[in-house]
């Protein structure tokens, strides 16, 4: 009798978000751009307790993947996230 073992870890690593393939860090970036659309990168390095380059390279991380948008330019833009709550 021949018995085939499936492995119940998840391909994907524990600080990554399912649905959006996000880090840990990116899921707090969305959540405050969520809560205040015009927040500055200065203002997210605070609220989520990062560096500025770490906050930058979470910003464009999400803008390439697509998640997070950015309208009206740098100076009096705002940031537009592009996934659907899931319920």
């Amino acid at each position: 009798m021949h018995v085939s073992v499936q492995s119940t870890t998840p391909d994907v690593s524990k600080s990554q978000f399912d649905t959006l393939n996000c880090s840990l860090e990116e899921l707090a970036v969305l959540k405050a751009v969520g809560e205040n659309p015009h927040i500055t990168q200065e203002a997210l390095k605070k609220t989520i307790g990062k560096s500025i380059s770490t906050v930058k390279r979470l910003t464009i991380s999400l803008q390439k993947k697509g998640i997070l948008v950015r309208k009206n330019g740098k100076r009096d833009g705002y940031w537009v996230c592009t996934a659907r709550e899931m319920n």
